[in-house]
Protein backbone atom coordinates (compact mmCIF):
# COMPACT_ATOMS: atom_id res chain seq x y z
CA UNK A 1 0.00 0.00 0.00
CA UNK A 2 2.70 2.44 1.08
CA UNK A 3 6.43 2.41 0.71
CA UNK A 4 7.40 5.87 1.90
CA UNK A 5 10.99 6.25 3.06
CA UNK A 6 13.46 9.03 3.64
CA UNK A 7 16.20 9.72 6.18
CA UNK A 8 13.78 10.57 9.01
CA UNK A 9 10.59 8.69 8.13
CA UNK A 10 9.54 5.17 7.12
CA UNK A 11 5.96 4.04 6.54
CA UNK A 12 5.69 0.72 4.70
CA UNK A 13 2.70 -1.61 4.39
CA UNK A 14 3.47 -4.93 2.70
CA UNK A 15 1.12 -7.86 2.04
CA UNK A 16 2.27 -11.40 2.72
CA UNK A 17 -0.79 -13.71 2.71
CA UNK A 18 -4.38 -13.87 1.46
CA UNK A 19 -7.02 -15.64 3.55
CA UNK A 20 -10.07 -16.42 1.42
CA UNK A 21 -13.58 -16.39 2.85
CA UNK A 22 -15.65 -18.24 0.25
CA UNK A 23 -18.67 -18.44 2.56
CA UNK A 24 -19.02 -14.68 3.11
CA UNK A 25 -18.50 -13.69 -0.53
CA UNK A 26 -17.76 -16.53 -2.99
CA UNK A 27 -18.05 -14.30 -6.08
CA UNK A 28 -16.34 -10.95 -5.46
CA UNK A 29 -14.22 -12.05 -2.46
CA UNK A 30 -14.66 -8.65 -0.79
CA UNK A 31 -14.34 -10.34 2.62
CA UNK A 32 -11.04 -12.05 1.85
CA UNK A 33 -8.33 -10.83 4.22
CA UNK A 34 -4.89 -9.63 3.16
CA UNK A 35 -2.40 -10.24 5.94
CA UNK A 36 0.06 -7.34 5.98
CA UNK A 37 3.17 -6.15 7.74
CA UNK A 38 3.43 -2.51 8.82
CA UNK A 39 6.79 -0.86 9.43
CA UNK A 40 6.86 2.65 10.83
CA UNK A 41 9.77 4.69 12.12
CA UNK A 42 10.62 8.27 12.95
CA UNK A 43 13.52 9.61 14.97
CA UNK A 44 13.51 7.75 18.29
CA UNK A 45 10.65 5.34 17.46
CA UNK A 46 10.43 2.15 15.43
CA UNK A 47 7.32 -0.08 15.18
CA UNK A 48 6.70 -3.28 13.27
CA UNK A 49 3.50 -5.27 13.50
CA UNK A 50 1.08 -7.47 11.63
CA UNK A 51 -2.46 -6.52 10.65
CA UNK A 52 -4.98 -7.40 7.97
CA UNK A 53 -7.31 -5.64 5.57
CA UNK A 54 -10.37 -6.86 3.67
CA UNK A 55 -10.41 -6.68 -0.11
CA UNK A 56 -13.53 -4.52 0.17
CA UNK A 57 -11.86 -1.89 2.33
CA UNK A 58 -8.77 -1.88 0.10
CA UNK A 59 -10.95 -1.25 -2.97
CA UNK A 60 -12.68 1.66 -1.23
CA UNK A 61 -9.30 3.07 -0.17
CA UNK A 62 -7.97 2.75 -3.72
CA UNK A 63 -11.04 4.55 -5.11
CA UNK A 64 -10.51 7.40 -2.64
CA UNK A 65 -6.79 7.72 -3.39
CA UNK A 66 -7.67 7.80 -7.10
CA UNK A 67 -10.32 10.50 -6.49
CA UNK A 68 -7.78 12.61 -4.57
CA UNK A 69 -5.21 12.09 -7.33
CA UNK A 70 -7.73 13.27 -9.93
CA UNK A 71 -8.62 16.27 -7.75
CA UNK A 72 -4.95 17.27 -7.71
CA UNK A 73 -4.63 16.91 -11.47
CA UNK A 74 -7.83 18.83 -12.25
CA UNK A 75 -7.25 21.33 -9.43
CA UNK A 76 -10.67 20.85 -7.87
CA UNK A 77 -11.65 20.55 -4.24
CA UNK A 78 -12.76 17.28 -2.65
CA UNK A 79 -14.18 16.30 0.73
CA UNK A 80 -11.78 14.54 3.12
CA UNK A 81 -12.03 10.75 3.34
CA UNK A 82 -11.96 8.93 6.69
CA UNK A 83 -10.53 5.41 6.52
CA UNK A 84 -11.04 3.12 9.49
CA UNK A 85 -9.56 -0.34 9.02
CA UNK A 86 -11.72 -3.26 10.11
CA UNK A 87 -9.10 -4.24 12.73
CA UNK A 88 -8.69 -0.65 13.96
CA UNK A 89 -4.93 -0.74 13.58
CA UNK A 90 -4.71 1.83 10.79
CA UNK A 91 -6.97 4.84 10.61
CA UNK A 92 -6.39 7.69 8.18
CA UNK A 93 -7.91 10.96 7.06
CA UNK A 94 -6.99 11.81 3.48
CA UNK A 95 -7.62 15.41 2.53
CA UNK A 96 -6.65 17.68 -0.30
CA UNK A 97 -5.01 20.86 0.88
CA UNK A 98 -7.30 23.71 -0.18
CA UNK A 99 -5.76 25.77 -2.97
CA UNK A 100 -2.55 23.73 -2.92
CA UNK A 101 -1.13 20.93 -5.02
CA UNK A 102 -0.93 18.31 -2.31
CA UNK A 103 -2.74 15.90 -0.04
CA UNK A 104 -2.28 15.47 3.70
CA UNK A 105 -2.63 11.98 5.19
CA UNK A 106 -3.29 12.04 8.92
CA UNK A 107 -2.74 8.62 10.46
CA UNK A 108 -3.38 6.77 13.68
CA UNK A 109 -1.63 3.39 13.95
CA UNK A 110 -1.90 0.81 16.71
CA UNK A 111 0.24 -2.33 16.87
CA UNK A 112 -2.54 -4.23 18.65
CA UNK A 113 -6.22 -4.38 17.62
CA UNK A 114 -7.75 -3.04 20.83
CA UNK A 115 -8.43 0.36 22.39
CA UNK A 116 -5.67 0.03 25.02
CA UNK A 117 -2.92 -0.43 22.43
CA UNK A 118 -0.07 2.01 22.07
CA UNK A 119 -1.16 4.65 19.59
CA UNK A 120 0.98 6.70 17.22
CA UNK A 121 -0.54 9.69 15.45
CA UNK A 122 0.99 11.87 12.81
CA UNK A 123 0.69 13.08 9.26
CA UNK A 124 2.59 13.33 6.02
CA UNK A 125 2.01 15.12 2.76
CA UNK A 126 1.89 13.73 -0.76
CA UNK A 127 2.14 15.49 -4.08
CA UNK A 128 0.78 13.94 -7.26
CA UNK A 129 4.06 12.12 -8.02
CA UNK A 130 3.37 9.61 -5.19
CA UNK A 131 -0.06 8.50 -6.38
CA UNK A 132 0.81 6.16 -9.28
CA UNK A 133 2.94 4.02 -6.94
CA UNK A 134 0.32 4.02 -4.16
CA UNK A 135 -2.41 3.01 -6.63
CA UNK A 136 -0.17 0.28 -8.11
CA UNK A 137 0.59 -1.09 -4.63
CA UNK A 138 -3.10 -1.08 -3.68
CA UNK A 139 -3.86 -3.03 -6.89
CA UNK A 140 -1.14 -5.54 -5.96
CA UNK A 141 -2.65 -5.99 -2.50
CA UNK A 142 -6.17 -6.42 -3.90
CA UNK A 143 -4.94 -9.05 -6.40
CA UNK A 144 -2.55 -10.72 -3.92
CA UNK A 145 -2.41 -14.50 -4.20
CA UNK A 146 -0.45 -16.87 -1.96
Amino acid sequence: MFDLRNEDFTFVISPFERISDDEADPVDHLWDWIQSWIEFSVSGLKMQFQTEFTIGELKILKDEFFAHYQALITQRELKPFNFRSERGQLNMVIRKVTGKEGVIVEFDIRPEPHADSVQVKGDFSLNESYFPDILKRLDEMIEWQN
